[in-house]
């Protein structure tokens, strides 16, 4: 049975405990960031393992902040910070490796049986619960009820908090014209039944925007977003299969829908990255963003100039995936420049000491609002002329200079 505790008492169990996981994306506890908000040295104790991911959560939050040493997979300010090298799937089994002390998980109100469901956010939940040896339940009225299954017995954690701050929320970002033709661009790569992956940002918002005429669509992805309410009220999903991910992310709105659902399957990273579980999907299509795509189709998703603003995340994962799936597709989709268009994004060469976040062999096309550049087939000078002709024009010159230079240099 989970025993009832209160702010102080949770307090308490953190100076007791010598390490924290903090989840990331939607599964942050918000009840716990508030606390540390109004008592600042709330981790002066713990070593803190986290998830929280680059521009999504707020790595300023004084649970980072006040521990002595933290470790995440994203990059973050810090002396006491550590960020390793891994894919989103490489989480789960670091989780599992460190067994922390304490986690705290958002979970629904429990039901009848005293069954609770997590949200929108599955992410970590059964490793954690399998690892933690102090899971304290933040039980919280406003997250929704996903699935068909059982949910979680309260009884799996060992201490229960109220909770009352709403989830981490966000709208999706408005598709402007670059991105509605990069939507229509990549609607015309996905076939109706395929398997589709993608993540965070313009792109799945422009994406899901241009498949309402689709049918049978099926999802598999990481993190879905509030443009998947769309997709369903235009029946473009099939009804065979639920749509399966681990994190949902959205506005109010786009919770309250989801609320009863029983057409989405929350996971667990361990099966929505799964190299096997990816291996058996029909038609895998996985469509993801970048910073920057060289001549030779190595992908750079990390570094913008000197500075790291993020992590390969599960975009590895998802890439090799569809690149070795049957009837499947390795998709990268980008403005062909930056916000203000004085900077290609597409590129001759990565700059030396930029991580190569996907390697060529594991792109398939490459989409900008300049067209499509299917690299499937080609040699490697004729993907640089494919990659070239999708390059906004004022850069294209340059580019096809750089490419006549090198193929000078190395007639081979």
């Amino acid at each position: 049975m989970a025993q009832p505790i209160d702010e102080a008492g949770l307090a308490r169990l953190l100076a007791e405990t010598p390490s924290l996981f903090l989840p990331g994306c939607t599964g942050e506890p918000r009840r716990l960031r508030a606390m540390a908000i109004r008592q600042p040295g709330l981790t002066a104790s713990c070593a803190v393992l986290t998830s929280f991911v680059a521009g999504l959560n707020d790595f300023a939050t004084p649970l980072l902040t006040a521990s002595p040493r933290v470790t995440g997979f994203f990059p973050a300010p810090g002396p006491r910070y550590r960020q390793l090298v891994s894919t989103y799937a490489g989480i789960d089994a670091c989780l599992r490796a460190c067994q922390p002390g304490l986690v705290c998980l958002p979970v629904t109100r429990p039901d009848a049986r005293g069954h609770v469901w997590p949200g929108v956010s599955a992410e970590f939940v059964a490793t954690a619960l399998e690892t933690a040896a102090v899971r304290v339940a933040l039980v919280s009225d406003q997250l929704p009820v996903i699935g068909a299954d059982d949910g979680v017995p309260l009884a799996a954690f060992t201490h229960v908090l109220t909770d009352d701050q709403p989830p981490l929320m966000r709208a999706d970002e408005p598709v402007d014209d670059t991105m509605a033709a990069i939507g229509r661009h990549l609607a015309t790569l996905i076939p109706d039944g395929a398997t589709l992956q993608t993540g965070i940002g313009k792109v799945p918002a422009a994406l899901f925007a241009s498949l309402g005429g689709h049918r049978r669509l099926r999802i598999h992805t990481g993190m879905a977003t509030g443009g998947l309410r769309g997709l369903v009220e235009a029946g473009a999903l099939t009804r065979e299969a639920p749509v399966v991910c681990a994190t949902l992310l959205g506005d109010r709105d786009f919770y309250r829908w989801l609320d009863g659902r029983q057409d989405i399957a929350l996971r667990p990273i361990s099966h929505t990255h799964n190299a096997a579980v990816l291996a058996g999907l029909p038609a895998l299509v996985a469509v993801n963003s970048a910073i920057e795509v060289d001549l030779l189709g190595q992908v750079n998703a990390e570094r913008i100039g000197d500075t790291v603003v993020s992590a390969p995340g599960g975009l590895p994962d998802f890439a090799a995936a569809a690149h070795r799936a049957a009837d499947g597709l390795s998709i990268i989709a980008l403005p062909s420049t930056d916000a203000r268009g004085r900077h290609s994004r597409i590129v001759a060469r990565l700059a030396a000491g930029t991580p190569v976040s996907v390697a060529r062999h594991d792109v398939d096309v490459v989409v900008t609002e300049q067209g499509i550049a299917d690299l499937r087939g080609l040699t490697t000078g004729e993907r640089a002329l494919a990659l070239v002709a999708v390059a906004a024009p004022a850069f294209r010159p340059a580019l096809r200079a750089a490419l006549d230079a090198a193929l000078e240099a190395s007639p081979a």
